[in-house]
């Protein structure tokens, strides 16, 4: 079943979206309208709801956080139906031109991406009513980017945040990498945090400070006990604190608990596998 939903935060309008077998989805995406704005366009496979859900009258420019297809899945469909630009990284631009691969689990989950010619994201995107910021926060991938509403005290964060203590990392995600582009984030001054997955109306700053404290002692952990002799596998089953095995399974390996400490491992110019 599909699940749709849209959430209202003043001005901001937020669509959320997924795959629904029974009862909650499985994973919600979020998309948000602000101004003459949408930032995200949701996963390939609920084209058809997006599409009824989004007034598009009132869109006149795309902004996507980064380029997985659970965010970038109907930039085309829609650049191509209301003529509008798609903005991103260009890392990101390069890969939704040339198009890119994806998992058995992505293809259940969203669909993937059909090929867009996107264009390079201004640090500056000004409409009459908002101006937003784009910051370069990689980690989650190279492309990725959150648009930043400094007088509305506003954070489009894409998966910058998603959860505090998260305890899977997708297999090119880099922890020191994801430390730099929170401790970034930590400087600027805002409330509302527009998460792609997990928004929050308030104390959005204090969360993102808490992600960045939990990753910056994970990683000590990691190195503390790789300097102590501790071995990768050893380290693994010392940190873990639940049972990663479905999620490992179903990714196909993609993302898994192991991923996040082989991370911080990998910042050791001296560590080899």
């Amino acid at each position: 079943m599909i699940f749709a939903r849209q959430h209202t935060y003043g001005p901001v309008k937020g669509f959320e979206v997924g795959i629904a077998p029974m009862g909650k989805p499985i994973k919600s995406v979020y998309l948000y309208h602000i101004d003459s704005i949408l930032i995200d366009t949701g996963p390939h496979h609920l084209r058809k709801k997006v599409s009824s859900m989004i007034d598009y009258d009132n869109i006149t420019t795309i902004l996507l956080t980064h380029h997985h297809e659970d965010h970038s899945g109907n930039a085309g469909l829609l650049k191509d139906q209301y003529s509008v630009p798609v903005y991103l990284h260009p890392y990101g631009v390069s890969k939704l031109s040339n198009g890119f691969n994806i998992l058995p689990y992505q293809h259940i989950l969203f669909g993937k991406a059909p090929r867009v010619q996107a264009e390079t994201c201004p640090e500056i995107i000004e409409t009459e009513n908002i101006i937003l910021k784009a910051v370069h926060t990689p980690g989650h991938s190279k492309d990725h980017t959150v648009y930043y509403a400094e007088k509305e005290g506003w954070l489009f964060s894409g998966d910058l945040y998603v959860g505090e203590k998260i305890q899977f990392f997708r297999i090119d995600e880099r922890i020191d990498q994801q430390i730099d582009s929170l401790k970034k984030i930590a400087e600027l001054d805002f409330d509302m945090l527009f998460c792609s997955h997990r928004p929050s109306m308030k104390d959005g700053h204090t969360l993102i400070q808490r992600k960045l404290d939990y990753l910056v002692s994970f990683n000590q952990q990691v190195l503390e006990l790789h300097k102590k002799g501790m071995k990768e596998k050893e380290i693994i089953k010392q940190l873990r604190v639940k049972n990663d095995l479905s999620v490992k399974l179903f990714t196909m390996g993609n993302a898994c608990f192991s991923h996040m400490v082989r991370s911080s491992l990998n910042t050791l110019q001296d560590y080899q596998q």
